[in-house]
């Protein structure tokens, strides 16, 4: 009865169950198993791993773990492999192996196999969407790169002479003079066209990522002070929290990582309406790389707007020309990251910023 329940339980689940005693025969096999490897139970039972699972190229991956299992001797393992079946139909694995002990000494393996082939063709699909976005993105800063030089040659002088004759012509006009007021907004649109193209200059001057091992902790409590003084400036008090795990470290150009906070905090701090707020900073380390987290508690982005964020010259404030966020946004790129805005559920704005895993190797082209 026993044995029979324990049968009926490893043939009901979804994985693959094998069992193989001390000398790397094969002693049973669920259905699941057979189905993936492609042999029937008559096929399986009885013969040796070596006999049916050769060395080959197409499934050298899949047989090592075995061999690591059986030969090393080594404690559990988990890994994602591709097999490629009897029926010649290619699966991706997860497969985990285990000891079975009697007497504290080992009498044989269990190998433990899902089919993972969707998801990871789902991987495969999302990592090549990724790709080519970024790679999208980066022709757009390419782009936008060019526009800038052309439109900073051509624009930035005759604007200057537009704005240097109204102020001269302003001398000359007594304050009473109804024409003051059309020559004074010549000269703000004029100052305005200045900033937008000395903007550009900065964003198409933005140096070669100069990588370095960074620890984020640091570099972050050293923007503390800078958060005091732009909230002075703005005459608000903020209550800046950071929280990082400790010793996370990144490969960054601290220069240009100091431009993307100085433009985070700074619109993170004129959204803070009341003369409170908080700006809370998280870094932690994920399997895929790094994520820093920036919220504040500011009125947060219209979500109409969020997919525009970081479009040239887009912009919700008068006094902005909508270049900052942008250049954020090729800074990110540069480092082979992505950055993101979300409107946070409660109140204030969220920031993510997603950075590669600490691998120099990842930069290197």
């Amino acid at each position: 009865m026993k044995k029979t329940l324990v049968d009926y339980l490893l043939q009901s689940i979804r994985s693959g169950i094998v069992a193989l005693n001390h000398q790397g025969m094969i002693v049973y096999a669920n259905d699941p198993a057979m189905k993936i490897l492609g042999f029937d139970e008559e096929q399986l039972c009885g013969r040796s791993w070596g006999e049916l699972f050769p060395m080959t190229e197409k499934n050298s991956e899949f047989n090592k773990i075995i061999a690591d299992a059986t030969e090393n001797e080594k404690l559990t393992i988990h890994r994602e492999v591709s097999y490629v079946s009897a029926m010649y139909q290619l699966y991706h694995l997860s497969v985990t192996t285990s000891f079975l002990h009697e007497k504290k000494t080992i009498s044989g393996i269990i190998v433990q196999f899902d089919d993972i082939t969707e998801l990871a063709d789902l991987r495969r699909r999302e990592r090549l969407i990724n790709e080519e976005r970024q790679r999208l993105s980066l022709e757009m800063v390419d782009s936008m790169k060019q526009i800038s030089l052309s439109v900073a040659h051509v624009i930035l002088n005759p604007v200057a002479s537009i704005g240097g004759f109204a102020r001269l012509i302003m001398k000359r006009v007594e304050e009473n003079n109804p024409l003051r007021e059309f020559l004074e907004n010549i000269d703000e649109c004029a100052l305005r066209l200045e900033n937008i193209v000395k903007s550009f200059k900065e964003y198409t001057s933005i140096k070669t990522v100069n990588y370095e091992i960074i620890n984020l902790s640091s570099f972050i409590e050293c923007i503390r002070p800078k958060v005091e003084l732009i909230a002075n400036k703005f005459e608000k008090e903020i209550h800046y929290h950071v929280d990082i795990e400790n010793h996370v470290t990144a490969y960054i150009d601290p220069v240009l990582f100091t431009i993307v906070f100085d433009e985070i905090i700074m619109n993170s701090i004129e959204s803070i309406e009341d003369s409170l707020g908080e700006i809370e900073i998280a870094v932690y380390k994920t399997v895929c790389g790094i994520i820093i987290e920036i919220k504040d508690t500011g009125f947060g982005i219209d979500i109409r707007h969020v997919c525009r964020a970081f479009d040239p010259f887009f912009t919700t404030k008068t006094s902005n020309n909508g270049i900052g966020l942008f250049k954020v946004k090729k800074i990110i790129a540069e480092h082979r990251g992505t950055i993101t805005i979300q409107r946070r559920e409660v109140v204030g704005t969220k920031v993510v910023i997603h950075l590669p895993a600490n691998d120099p190797a990842v930069y290197s082209y």
